[in-house]
């Protein structure tokens, strides 16, 4: 019998869970493991939920893994946000399809795998928090407690199976000034014409590409003066944050020195660079640091997981195809840092995260489930 993925993404769509504030959320997420079935549920430190399916004792199989949080809603929604409504055979609402949809398609697709009794091996899923704040963080901490064989990142693919991703870096170009009146500005060292004449030189970086992923991005994304704002005063500082997307093979060392040697070769100086590290709480209390270097990733187009998952979809009544992501995600952790073989594959079309009247196609909902149920059963069952 097949468990109603679309009235648990509903349930889920109407459980706000904002960054930081998923509380709720995982709540409900726990609720519902206990009752389909899985016998080992916690929580971590975050407050990220994990349960697991199978016989004990056994090792674990696999990994699906969806974050709880949402964006912000912004802009004027012709459905309520948080409604949950269904219409024209989409389901409407924040998250939907980033990423709540998912999370409940392996909850049910799990749950059913289990429930025929042919499981050998353990399954886990995971409903982990603060991803849209940095991608990994939370991941890390679940893979602290299990050890799984391979992982699903259950982000929107549209059903198409992802073999990688980009990673993502993000940077500060702080530039040192010399403090002075506006009024006499040739008694200082203004910051701003150096940021600026960077802009211009980093515009042209040469910066390496992919067969498959594409080409590496270098994004200035915030340009703020200290102080700010600098009244009637020559800035003691500019700083320039950079969305750097990142490609297998890439190092950290790699990205800053490329940056550092164009600016020197330029004539600029008295800069300093260096990744972020901003604070991140969760809605646990727990602070931290986490340093915003996301690797890229990538799986062999005929790797053991990528072959299951392309039987899995065939099982399911549809025709597999293999492609890669353009953003970053969880995977960043499991692949990207620990070498866990990791594939992305989940409902609802990638260009839907993140839009006024967010929705997902009921469809997706259920193939996913589908997928995610012959999935388990081909890979521990």
């Amino acid at each position: 019998m097949t468990i109603d993925v679309i009235a648990l993404t509903q349930e889920m769509v109407r459980t706000p869970s904002l960054s930081g504030d998923e509380g709720n959320m995982a709540a409900l997420v726990e609720r519902r493991m206990r009752e389909l079935g899985f016998t080992d549920v916690r929580r971590d430190d975050n407050g990220s939920v994990l349960g697991i399916v199978g016989p004990e004792d056994t090792d674990l199989a696999l990994l699906l893994d969806g974050h709880m949080d949402v964006v912000p809603v912004v802009g004027e929604w012709t459905t309520e946000p948080f409604g949950g409504e269904i219409r024209d055979g989409r389901l409407y609402g924040r998250g939907s399809t980033d990423m709540k949809g998912g999370i409940a398609a392996a909850l049910c697709g799990v749950a059913e795998a289990a429930r025929t009794g042919r499981l050998t091996r353990r399954v886990a899923v995971s409903a982990s928090v603060m991803e849209e704040v940095v991608e990994g963080f939370a991941l890390a901490s679940v893979l602290d407690l299990c050890s799984p064989a391979a992982v699903v990142i259950c982000e929107p693919s549209k059903l198409q199976i992802k073999s990688g991703q980009k990673g993502r870096m993000e940077i500060l170009l702080t530039f040192e000034g010399t403090p002075a009146h506006a009024a006499s500005p040739e008694c200082g060292v203004n910051p701003l014409h150096a940021a600026a004449q960077a802009l211009i030189v980093l515009q042209n970086l040469e910066l390496p590409t992919h067969a498959s992923l594409g080409d590496a991005l270098l994004v200035p994304t915030d340009i703020v003066s200290t102080p700010y704002p600098s009244i009637s005063m020559i800035p003691t500082a500019t700083t320039i944050r950079f969305d750097r997307r990142t490609l297998p093979g890439e190092t950290s060392q790699d990205v800053l020195s490329a940056i550092e040697a164009r600016l020197r070769a330029a004539g600029l100086d008295r800069f300093t660079l260096a990744v972020t590290g901003d604070k991140v709480r969760t809605f646990t209390g727990c602070c931290a640091r986490p340093f915003r270097w996301l690797p890229a990733w990538q799986i062999a187009d005929d790797h053991a997981l990528v072959s299951s998952a392309a039987q899995a979809v065939q099982a399911a009544g549809r025709t597999p195809s293999l492609g890669t992501w353009r953003f970053c995600t969880n995977g960043s952790e499991s692949a990207g840092r620990r070498g866990i073989p990791t594939i992305g594959l989940g409902p609802g079309n990638e260009e839907d995260a993140h839009t006024i009247d967010e929705s997902i196609a009921l469809d997706q909902l259920e193939g996913a489930r589908d997928i995610y149920r012959e999935l388990v059963l081909g890979m521990a069952g």
